[in-house]
């Protein structure tokens, strides 16, 4: 089974691609494939990775690949001086934490203007400053504020389904799957432009009905008599 899935979404991660092959129900061995408005930030767990714009939209918006995650399992040993280290890891952690509690002890025992109290009263109030400065990226990165902005009319629509339109990498890549899903609403321009120049796959809009289709599939496929 090959799924191809469209997306304009920003800050795709490897958790959320997990999360949908689990949501759907896929097996190791099925194919799942991205094509992408925008880039992520490291790449993710798909056979291919396929980003058509917005860069790309004065070259023709054709498509260009990106890295993907390639599976590294560990052996035993491995593991195992992982969970070493870890521990070990662990006790540095709890023993510099000890000492901070100490160290704010002993500096909220001095005098108001003593000089170690005095940095110290400096050294908060400039986290606290960065804290704020941080607050612009803490919402820009807000799940509920970025649906709703996916939701919101805007070029991504136009420009996706173009490039749906004019890449052959993406007809390709769309010819072979069995299903293709659009994940967000600007995506369902672009699904509709392929369920229209590409015959062979279905496409669906969102996670449920592909997992029913998939369900259908599945009763329809014969069984094989053990």
């Amino acid at each position: 089974m090959k799924i191809v899935l469209l997306s304009t979404g920003r800050g795709l991660r490897p958790e959320r691609i997990e999360e949908l092959r689990a949501r759907l129900g896929l097996l190791p061995s099925d194919r799942m494939c991205l094509v992408a408005w925008q880039r992520s930030g490291s790449p993710l767990p798909v056979d291919r990775h396929l980003v058509v714009g917005p860069h790309l939209l004065i070259g023709g918006g054709r498509g260009t690949d990106q890295k993907v995650q390639q599976p590294a399992p560990l052996d035993a040993l491995q593991e195992a001086s992982a969970v070493e280290e870890g521990a070990s890891a662990n006790a540095l952690v709890s023993e510099a934490a000890a000492a901070r509690t100490r160290e704010k002890l002993a500096t909220a025992m001095l005098p108001v203007w003593h000089p170690r109290r005095v940095r110290s009263a400096v050294a908060w109030r400039v986290r606290r400053l960065k804290r704020r400065v941080s607050l612009r990226t803490r919402i820009r990165r807000n799940v509920q504020l970025r649906r709703i902005r996916n939701r919101l009319p805007s070029g991504a629509s136009l420009g996706f389904a173009a490039s749906c339109l004019w890449a052959g990498k993406v007809h390709n890549m769309t010819r072979a799957a069995d299903i293709v899903i659009a994940l967000d609403t600007p995506s369902h321009r672009g699904a509709w432009t392929l369920a229209r120049r590409v015959p062979g796959p279905d496409v669906v809009i969102g996670i449920p009905p592909a997992k029913r289709l998939l369900e259908l599939r599945q009763l329809d496929s014969p069984v094989s008599p053990s």
